[in-house]
């Protein structure tokens, strides 16, 4: 190599231009020619009237990945997860490469962004995630994954009138080169409506929409309770003639000693579900987040909430909610083998 450069350093020397020199080396050398922009950084260094030989420059990094490299190196990562490659390299006067090997290979880490959840868990609360799913997945294992079709699970949630679309709802195909499509901000509405589903793996039974102005307290939701298990009977004559269970979080109107005392004078069985715990509840991993997607981008009114809101349900199929039952009972099973930690998917 150093007799290329040697090379094209005579030849720009001798005043030739680079498009020649590079005919030049091309002819002489072939494919042990240099690029174009081998070739005008050698033209630059005469010019300059610096040594063009093909000297390696010493570099005063640390390329060795020892042990008491690695450990320092550790050390520091352990003080700040959150430290760069760039500053860890900087701080132990290692390549870039080097650390990244470090990191990589020898002490087998991988860097990922913090993920949201519902609450920060305490050790009790964890244990008592634990504790509930390995009940729940003891009584399936009792009388059969069957007894999932005799279960209803009920919850309310509050639905604004606007939602802003996705961002991927927004997507939009163009030209190869051309900007995408822009749309202003919107936030979501502040006029909501309040829905209280109650379904099972076979679709949703019965939809109680608040009216306005309502409060949903215990005597609210013993109304609605009232009202569902007429339906129930109605749409599932088999299933209500047989043992099922009730499912529900723990919020304070579904604990209330007079919501209590009623399921206990119809005789309807719960199935207790642990705090904080939206990843354990098919309201709340599958119906409503699939609901309120298909809605976002709409405009709704209280006239026309409720056709909205069906035309969704209806889209619907039977199979999916059985899917998400079974989902269920696989978030329960690893709710357990994890500890009690939030289950993403």
């Amino acid at each position: 190599m150093t007799e290329v450069r040697d090379f094209v350093a005579a030849l720009a020397r001798a005043g030739k231009r680079r498009q020649e020199i590079k005919i030049l080396v091309d002819a002489a050398y072939g494919d042990k020619s240099l690029s174009i922009s081998q070739i005008n950084r050698i033209i630059k260094a005469v010019n300059d009237g610096k040594n063009t030989s093909d000297q390696r420059h010493s570099n005063p990094k640390k390329t060795k990945r020892t042990a008491d490299v690695v450990a320092a190196v550790a050390e520091s990562v352990e003080e700040d997860r959150r430290v760069t490659v760039r500053t860890l390299a900087a701080r132990h006067g290692l390549t870039y490469g080097t650390v990244s090997l470090i990191l990589k290979q020898d002490l087998g880490l991988v860097k990922k962004s913090a993920r949201w959840v519902p609450k920060l868990l305490s050790p009790e609360q964890k244990q008592l995630r634990v504790d509930l799913s390995d009940d729940f997945l003891k009584l399936l294992r009792r009388r059969s994954a069957a007894l999932l079709n005799n279960i209803v699970t009920m919850d309310e949630s509050a639905v604004s009138f606007h939602t802003p679309e996705t961002k991927r709802q927004s997507k939009q195909w163009t030209k190869k080169g051309q900007p995408g499509p822009i749309k202003a901000k919107v936030h979501a509405s502040r006029t909501k409506q309040m829905v209280l589903v109650f379904f099972d793996a076979a679709g949703v039974i019965y939809t109680n929409y608040v009216p306005r102005g309502e409060t949903v307290n215990a005597e609210y939701i013993k109304k609605a309770l009232a009202r569902f298990l007429v339906i129930f009977r109605q749409k599932r004559p088999i299933i209500s003639s047989q043992e099922w269970f009730l499912h529900w979080d723990n919020a304070p109107v579904h604990t209330a000693a007079t919501v209590q005392e009623f399921l206990a004078a119809k005789e309807v069985k719960t199935i207790p579900h642990p705090p904080y715990s939206p990843d354990l509840a098919p309201a709340d991993f599958f119906l409503f987040p699939r609901i309120k997607t298909e809605l976002a981008g709409r405009t709704l009114t209280a006239d026309t909430f409720k056709n909205n809101w069906e035309g969704v349900v209806r889209t619907i199929k039977k199979e999916e909610f059985a899917a998400a039952f079974r989902r269920w009972m696989e978030r329960c099973e690893k709710c357990v083998r994890i500890g009690g930690e939030y289950v993403e998917k």
